[in-house]
């Protein structure tokens, strides 16, 4: 008797372990199911989304930023196989500098990741409905793309583009596009002349009318840095405070010199992703206005 009911208690005891084993085994496919589904909602979301990337003024001038960067590293790659590292001093400095691009790397991650997360949650709780509202209706489109929409400009745009009638409004778009056209239409015609030996097909010389056009833009460069440099001396002058908003419009007017400075000598070669930095300044309406009410990019500068 007492043989018997020990090998029954041990038969129950090996089904009960086998049923808990079994259990743990299912548990990690239910978490990897869970883990799975937001992933490719995620990338659903992205996708509807790429198509606007060009309509909004922001995002063009953040993947513009991106290109740079990319061929910045490019560059740092190239020279990096070339370094000569012989002693304490370099290699400190070494390690330095490289802390410090790794801590803005981080930090663009973090925050690139954030948004990622905050457009998703909108996403997310957008019904079907909403999302059928956003359908596009050849009836009533909607309103135009910022870039989309026609300006009034310098009249070097309308030379460049063929135009007699400097009265007519151009867009955004368009003047990059006209850019883009006579690139490719020498890259057909002249490809030897526009893009032999250049270290990415992404970059072409610059010449013919597009160098008289280019030219004319720097003359608007040089127009715009007397204007902010004006503009700057009465702000600083008014000693505004920290945090202010003459302090943020003065922020803006730095950043905005800054990068006039950088863009005043007209290049022998550019890229695609320089074109609109040009274009975009032969439309002067309100100009001042506009910079000093863009976003600060920049800490404040003493």
């Amino acid at each position: 008797m007492s043989t018997s009911a020990s090998v029954e208690k041990k038969k129950k005891t090996t089904k009960k372990a086998t049923k808990v084993k079994m259990e743990k085994v299912a548990e990690p496919e239910t978490v990897t199911t869970t883990e799975t589904t937001p992933v490719e909602t995620t990338s659903t979301v992205i996708n509807e989304d790429t198509q606007a990337i060009d309509t909004s003024e922001i995002n063009s001038e953040f993947y513009t930023l991106m290109d740079r960067i990319i061929t910045t590293f490019t560059e740092l790659n190239e020279i990096s196989k070339k370094l000569d590292i012989i002693d304490d001093k370099q290699i400190k400095s070494f390690v330095i500098e490289k802390k410090k691009m790794d801590k803005a790397i981080n930090t663009f991650e973090t925050s690139y990741l954030e948004s990622l997360a905050s457009a998703f949650k909108i996403a997310k709780k957008s019904s079907s409905k909403k999302l059928a509202k956003k359908v596009y209706d050849s009836a009533n489109p909607g309103p135009e793309p910022a870039v989309k929409k026609p300006l009034e400009c310098e009249n070097c745009l309308h030379t460049f583009m063929g135009k007699t009638d400097t009265t007519e409004l151009i867009s955004r778009n368009q003047a990059y596009t006209s850019v883009t056209d006579f690139v490719k239409s020498e890259k057909k015609n002249n490809p030897e002349k526009i893009s032999a030996n250049l270290e990415s097909d992404k970059e072409f010389r610059v010449y013919g009318k597009l160098k008289t056009f280019l030219d004319s833009v720097g003359v608007i460069i040089n127009k715009n840095i007397k204007l902010i440099e004006a503009e700057i001396k009465t702000y600083e002058a008014s000693k505004p405070e920290e945090g202010s908003k003459q302090m943020k419009e003065l922020i803006n007017l730095r950043d905005e010199q800054e990068r006039l400075n950088k863009l005043k000598t007209i290049p022998e070669v550019m890229g695609y992703t320089n074109v609109m930095s040009y274009t975009n300044l032969c439309f002067t309406s309100d100009y001042l206005t506009k910079i000093k009410a863009k976003p600060v990019k920049s800490k404040a500068k003493k």
